[in-house]
């Protein structure tokens, strides 16, 4: 049976995080929170997860080439566990290595103009979702 839950794909940073919803393998770009007060970003995301029925959070982590935890997964990690804790919904890590060279590469192929490409990292939330689908089915 298919999976039929509806998920929000994060990909967190402290100056932006970017937001995509995903449902039976298909994703969509949706968009760019502030990440510079990570309270205001948990309360956006719960109010996002709510009007959209979400089950689950999946969060791009970046590990290293031999799959270690890096500065910036532990400030993820941290992040996670509050929205985890304020949300009460699961929140599962995809590793997101090249999750933003290659979501560039995808708006060049798009054809996006320089004004809409400056910040990708929607993109890149809907590649890590994209690639959780792809390897969770």
């Amino acid at each position: 049976m298919a999976d039929t839950k509806t998920y929000i794909g994060i990909d967190y940073g402290e100056t932006n995080i970017g937001v995509a919803l995903g449902k039976n393998g298909l994703v969509n770009p949706i968009s760019v929170l502030s990440g510079k007060n990570p309270q205001v970003a948990i309360n956006e995301l719960n109010k996002l997860a709510l009007n959209n029925k979400v089950e689950c959070f999946v969060v791009g982590i970046p590990l290293t080439a031999e799959g270690k935890e890096t500065k910036k997964s532990l400030k993820i990690r941290q992040f996670s566990k509050l929205l985890r804790v304020y949300s009460k919904k699961k929140v599962v890590f995809q590793d997101e290595h090249h999750s933003s060279m290659d979501a560039q590469k995808e708006i060049l192929s798009e054809g996006l103009s320089k004004k809409n490409r400056h910040t990708i990292d929607h993109y890149s939330a809907a590649l890590i979702l994209k690639r959780f689908f792809d390897e969770n089915q």
